[in-house]
């Protein structure tokens, strides 16, 4: 699978979690993809899996946001 073909099903996951549905279509490697899923939960980690491949195949890191916070109590 190349990168323009995961860039794409990428898309396609983001524009169904933003809107709701849980079905999502996508075209890779000249062939049409229909997935079901169960939740939005599902979604989000297919969305991070794919992340995690076009990092894999760009030669990147995923970006990874990690906040630090003060207590209060010093």
């Amino acid at each position: 699978m190349s990168i323009e073909d995961l860039i794409n099903q990428r898309a396609a996951l983001v524009a169904a979690r933003s809107s709701g549905h849980l079905e999502v279509e996508f075209n890779s490697g000249g062939t049409r993809h229909r997935m079901v899923y169960r939740s939005l939960t599902d979604i989000i980690a297919a969305i991070a899996a794919v992340d995690r491949d076009i990092a894999a195949l760009s030669g990147t890191r995923p970006r990874t946001f990690l906040p630090v916070f003060k207590t209060g109590f010093e």
